[in-house]
């Protein structure tokens, strides 16, 4: 059975961080990773077993490429029914670092105008 997704409040993702019963903080990849290594099953093993690319399954699990129909599968796959909501905690946390680390905007008119220049049509003076 595939898993359903929830949304989970950002003021609550901002300040959460996925922790597990031993205390050890772990991303997506990791969990994954351990499951497959208490399985005996490889991530290239994984990836042919869930019929995708093993690079774009190492993107979705580390977090270059976002994909809750994978973890979902994979969430099937190693019968770990707590995968795609710890998945959706990490999508919002991100969401919310990428918000607090915006640049900073320039201001309009803060770079030198080359008016002067505009007045000499080509031609060296």
């Amino acid at each position: 059975m595939l898993h359903t997704y929830s949304t989970i409040p950002l003021d609550f993702c901002a300040k959460l961080r996925i922790i597990f019963p031993m205390g050890i903080n772990q991303t997506i990849g990791d969990i994954v990773k351990e499951a497959c290594r208490k399985r005996g099953l490889s991530l290239n093993r994984l990836a042919l077993k869930l019929g995708v690319n093993p690079i774009y399954l190492n993107n979705v699990l580390y977090g270059k490429k976002s994909s809750r129909p994978l973890i979902c599968k994979i969430a099937e796959t190693l019968h770990l029914p707590d995968l795609p909501n710890q998945y959706e905690i990490y999508l919002a946390s991100r969401r919310v670092e990428n918000k607090s680390h915006k640049p900073t905007p320039v201001k309009k008119g803060s770079k030198k105008s080359n008016k002067s220049n505009k007045s000499h049509k080509g031609g060296v003076s």
